[in-house]
């Protein structure tokens, strides 16, 4: 029998001091969409059980024939058809014992003449320590839960002492605006970046970086949805490549005019 339950709540991203509470949902990445057409997408990067999923549509609102989700042990739910209105989440909770999913089938289209996106999000719960212990963590997942820019890191070391800021972007105004920060890059060998808010809560809806071989990069799929104000969100840099030109970020403040994002490194 095919269950789904559909609940809209504001969810608040706070973490612990040694390890992340992971008890609040966070990105784990998106599909897109495309313009007028039905496209068959799915979704499969998953590591370990979850509590509940969120869909949000980024871009334009999504209008879905069928979101089905296939489980780890062989059965297949329908959780979702209809609208996903634009930044407006739903919140799907997984049935039963079922928790581990191996994949998010997507039939859907959008109206948007650039095509949309579905951002999906976990709510892991009580199954943290299965993610820790998933072979991406360290390349992956650790990256993606975020760290306390005031304690230890994820794997409880001395955290604050070892990111170097850069300097700061500013983003004025209710629209994404767009700023390339170019400064402090040269001669450090980067594995992770971060980004943190300063004066409220941020959203990035495109962040890309730009290495000395030209090669680019995005990575806004790797951040919350919402960027907490003080709170570091935590880009890990995939690859070999550490030598950076610049980082360009499309971003805004929520709830404010405008906010700082500061932006540190960490070798």
């Amino acid at each position: 029998m095919k269950r789904s339950t559909f609940v809209a709540i504001a969810a608040a991203m706070t973490f612990g001091v040694s390890v992340p509470a992971m008890a609040d949902y966070v990105r784990l990445g998106s599909v897109d969409v495309s313009y007028r057409t039905d496209a068959d997408t799915a979704y499969t990067h998953f590591g370990g059980r979850m509590e509940s999923l969120r869909l949000t549509a980024d871009r334009s609102d999504v209008f879905c024939r069928s979101i089905r989700v296939r489980y780890g042990n062989g059965d297949v739910d329908e959780v979702f058809h209809g609208a996903l209105r634009e930044d407006t989440p739903v919140d799907v909770d997984l049935r039963g014992r079922a928790r581990r999913v191996d994949s998010i089938q997507f039939v859907c289209r959008s109206d948007g003449f650039r095509g949309g996106k579905i951002t999906i999000a976990a709510e892991v719960g009580r199954y943290g320590d299965e993610w820790r212990h998933d072979p991406d963590w360290d390349r992956t997942w650790s990256g993606i839960f975020g760290m306390d820019h005031h304690g230890p890191d994820m794997h409880g070391g001395p955290d604050r002492d070892e990111w170097i800021s850069l300097g700061t972007e500013s983003f004025e105004g209710r629209n994404d605006t767009e700023s390339t920060f170019t400064g402090g890059w040269v001669g450090r060998n980067v594995e992770r970046i971060g980004l943190r808010p300063l004066d409220a809560n941020a959203r990035c809806m495109r962040v890309v970086v730009t290495y000395q071989s030209g090669m680019k990069q995005k990575l806004e799929d790797f951040l919350p949805g919402v960027m907490e104000r003080d709170r570091v969100a935590v880009l890990d840099l995939p690859g070999h490549d550490r030598d950076i030109r610049n980082l360009f970020l499309r971003c805004r403040a929520l709830g404010e005019y405008r906010v700082r994002i500061e932006i540190l490194v960490r070798k």
